[in-house]
């Protein structure tokens, strides 16, 4: 979705908006900035109480970003030379090192309190990080507008995590000069103004559980009445997914089961890197270490032997996790009201051995089905022009209008032999979603040998807005009309 300025203007200039751009922009106390973190993450205030996060503020501004107060109008690049610096040379205040030179793990903890010092005196290059805990939100408002982020660093490069925010800043340096938005009102734009026009869109269906993982650490700091959250898993975790709680000591114990709400986040800002949002909590029977050690099959479970050491993110096969039901049933409990993994069959006399068998095999046939025929409704590697002259070939285009100068087509489809983890699924995405760009396409289908994943556009393509099939599922009326239908788009 392109930026629309009339909606923006209408914002603005109302009091919400005025009221929103003048709190970046009025802030004259540490407490006020505190106030702003406050109200648009009051997660932060699980690491941090009022009194120290004014403290790091203050801190920041009085023996970090004051020194460059002299220098006027930098370039884009002197200013990332003067976040690089900040970020490099520690923090010593008085004779008290606070923060050692090269200590970039514990500096990530500080990009959110630096950015609002840096946007204070800085807000053309550097604008306020909010988004602690909430980096799929910032995702989120990428896909929207169609934003490329730049690739997050591996996790042991802490340093170029660090760093990460000021290529942040470049990226959205561009679209705010690009869209005449002055400093603070990007900070209102992205922190006020977006997140109320993505709460209106229609959340996405969860996807039936394909895989059990372990989470673990305790609850207890969060409230007892805590049931939605972010935490830490495997980077491979589904929207979908299920995720089982151990509870560390002094409880030591399953506690509870959640689903997860998002597909696994790299977050280049949090510790743990690896998370996802949970929710949906449901609470079980303790089954303790002790319970786990003494069964006859968990006492062999290399995990248990580990004594739960590297929890978070622990798969479970579809084994484990049936003999964990038959725990938790033992206390008791009807295992019936838990989720349960899905799996189903793929249809019958299949031999799938690479990509062409996906599409011959399964797409195709289910295309046919449906009603649709090659050159007909469908066209296989589809040309079509990208930049001077340049020609690529999605793999196949739905319902398309291949007339000179009009390239169009409804639906976009890549088949892949086997999208093996999120990273290979979202570079699938990516290139689909060029693809449909330069087709205006509304629909984008990924499928693999084990299904297919429907993006449908609203006003852009959103990434973590899709509904899975597995191929056994068509099988099932409802569900075969109900993609039939998704892909039909009228």
């Amino acid at each position: 979705m392109k930026f629309n300025q009339y909606t923006w203007n209408l914002y603005k200039n109302s009091s919400e908006g005025k009221a929103t751009i003048s709190s970046f922009s009025d802030r004259k106390e540490w407490i006020e900035e505190e106030q702003l973190l406050e109200q648009y993450n009051p997660s932060i205030k699980d690491n941090f109480n009022k009194e120290i996060i004014c403290e790091i503020l203050e801190d920041f501004w009085c023996y970090k970003v004051s020194d460059f107060e002299d220098i006027e109008y930098p370039s884009l690049d002197e200013a990332g030379c003067i976040y690089e610096g900040i970020i490099s040379t520690g923090l010593r205040i008085e004779d008290k090192e606070v923060l050692k030179i090269g200590d970039f793990d514990l500096m990530l903890e500080y990009i959110p309190f630096l950015s609002m010092e840096l946007n204070y005196l800085l807000g053309d290059y550097f604008f306020p990080y909010l988004y602690i805990d909430r980096f799929y939100e910032l995702k989120k408002l990428a896909d929207h507008f169609e934003i490329e982020l730049p690739p997050i660093p591996k996790k042991p490069d802490y340093k170029s995590r660090c760093m990460y925010y000021w290529e942040l800043c470049k990226v959205f340096y561009q679209f705010r000069t690009e869209n005449n938005l002055t400093p603070d009102e990007l900070s209102a734009f992205m922190y006020d103004y977006i997140p109320h026009l993505l709460q209106t869109e229609k959340k996405g269906d969860i996807p039936q559980p394909s895989q059990a993982w372990f989470i673990g650490g305790l609850i207890r700091g969060y409230g007892e009445q805590w049931t939605t959250g972010f935490w830490q898993s495997n980077q491979e975790t589904k929207k979908g997914d299920i995720l089982i709680h151990y509870e560390t000591s002094p409880i030591s114990a399953i506690t509870c089961l959640w689903i997860s709400q998002v597909d696994g986040v790299i977050d280049p800002f949090t510790h743990y890197y690896s998370n996802t949002y949970i929710s949906n909590r449901i609470d079980v029977p303790h089954i303790t270490l002790k319970d786990l050690q003494a069964d006859e099959y968990f006492s062999k479970h290399p995990l248990i032997r580990k004594k739960f050491q590297g929890v978070n993110g622990w798969p479970l096969s579809s084994e484990d996790y049936s003999e964990l039901l038959r725990m938790i049933k033992a206390k008791g409990f009807d295992i019936d009201t838990l989720p349960k993994l899905y799996a189903p069959a793929l249809p019958n006399n299949l031999s799938i051995s690479c990509e062409r068998d996906v599409e011959v095999q399964l797409l195709e046939y289910y295309l046919n089905k449906m009603g649709w025929y090659e050159n007909k409704d469908f066209i296989r590697q589809l040309p079509i022009h990208a930049g001077r002259g340049h020609r690529v070939f999605p793999d196949y285009a739905l319902h398309y209008d291949n007339k000179p100068d009009y390239e169009r087509a409804k639906v976009l489809i890549e088949a892949k032999f086997h999208m093996k983890n999120n990273q290979e699924i979202e570079e699938a995405f990516k290139q689909a979603r060029s693809y449909a760009n330069i087709l205006e396409s509304s629909v984008i289908v990924l499928c693999d040998k084990q299904c297919l994943i429907v993006y449908e556009r609203k006003e852009s393509f959103d990434r973590d807005k899709y509904v899975k099939y597995h191929w056994g599922e068509l099988e099932n009326p409802d569900k075969f009309n109900e993609l039939k239908n998704k892909l039909n788009h009228k």
